[in-house]
């Protein structure tokens, strides 16, 4: 190799030089410089439509980050969504028309500037521990570049905006539907209760108690009455006047007692009778009214905080840093590709005059075989 090496020097050196001077041509008088210029968007980490409005200002209801709705993870979530968009069809096609890229860089077909803008154009990168996301642009004029980051924040803007009123017109009619639906059905629920009361009295559970606490009252008037009246049996004769009216008396207390346990009567407002059912259907009601009440005292927030956001036009991406324009090219590594290239050359033409001498070697062999 060191023979082969030093026979074929100067071929090889001049093959080097030759590839040398070409990639200095190529890389420093045919090839465009090109400049980058970006931008840098932090995530506002607010999560959007239901959820969203569920985490905010809610009475009673805890913060969503323990289910995994949160955080990093939510974050994460909006820089994809505005790398979806950034890298949309609709996005570039406004770039590309404002900028004239189709004839700017002589392309065919409008398909190929859209694909070339999105591939060798467009720069994105996310870091989502920390909730940034990095936008540039790669042009040949580093102002057009600074304006298309331009263009392309302001559309992400407008994108943005558009589907997140969407999301919430959404939400807002569904959560409108459920709204109107409650308080139909806490309408519904009144009437049952004021339909039950106009029958069994405004508060059937405090006539229940009461007629009970009458009950426990006579129960121990009528024991009393009892021990008198054998006191009385024993002092005198069962046909004396006073122990018939004792008897009478104990009686009378009996049969009220009776009279309170079984009546049904709904003009006695002291009775027992079918207390249990009448005390629990009214509890039932008691309990639905306040169950739609609660769920409308829910939904009305939620309400209210829909059409808010149905009608926000306010910015909603947070720019970190603005774009601006670049003052050194970011691309081609002028002086990496000619040293690169010029140890192409080297190791090319080296390697042909290795394979040159082989294939000589190779012949010598073959003839001398042939003349044996």
């Amino acid at each position: 190799i060191i023979r082969i090496f030093s026979k074929n020097m100067k071929k090889i050196f001049m093959i080097t030089g030759v590839f040398c001077i070409l990639s200095i041509v190529v890389y420093f008088f045919v090839l465009d410089l090109i400049y980058e210029s970006n931008a840098t968007i932090r995530s506002s980490n607010q999560a959007s439509g239901l959820l969203g409005a569920l985490d905010i200002g809610i009475p009673d209801i805890g913060g969503l980050d323990d289910l995994g709705l949160g955080g990093t993870g939510k974050s994460g979530k909006e820089l994809a969504a505005y790398e979806e968009i950034l890298s949309s069809r609709r996005c570039i096609e406004v770039v590309v028309n404002k900028f004239n890229l189709v004839e700017r860089d002589e392309h065919r077909f409008y398909e190929d500037a859209i694909k070339n803008f999105r591939e060798e154009k467009l720069q994105i990168s996310i870091d989502k521990p920390a909730g940034i996301l990095k936008v540039g642009v790669l042009d040949k004029n580093p102002v057009f570049a600074k304006e298309m980051v331009e263009t392309l924040l302001a559309e992400l803007d407008r994108i943005n905006i558009e589907l997140n009123v969407t999301n919430a017109r959404t939400n807002r009619e569904f959560i409108e539907r459920r709204y109107l639906l409650s308080k139909t059905d806490l309408a519904k629920t009144e009437d049952s209760l004021k339909a039950y009361q106009q029958v069994y009295g405004i508060s059937p559970d405090l006539q229940v108690k009461a007629s009970a606490q009458s009950v426990f009252t006579l129960e121990a008037e009528l024991k009393a009455e009892e021990v008198k009246l054998d006191v009385t049996k024993k002092i005198l004769s069962s046909d004396q006047p006073e122990v018939k009216m004792q008897e009478e008396k104990v009686k009378a207390l009996r049969n009220k007692i009776s009279e309170i346990s079984t009546s049904t009567d709904l003009n006695d407002l002291i009775r027992l009778g079918n207390s249990p059912q009448i005390v629990l259907q009214y509890i039932r009601l008691q309990r639905d009214v306040e169950i739609q009440y609660k769920i409308l005292a829910f939904l009305l927030p939620l309400y209210e905080q829909a059409k808010i956001e149905e009608n926000r036009n306010t910015p909603t991406i947070l720019i970190l840093d603005k774009p601006y324009i670049a003052e050194r090219k970011a691309k081609p590594k002028r002086l990496t590709m000619v040293v690169i290239l010029t140890f192409v050359g080297f190791f090319l033409a080296f390697a042909f005059y290795i394979l040159k001498h082989k294939w000589i070697v190779f012949k010598s062999s073959l003839n001398s075989i042939k003349q044996a």
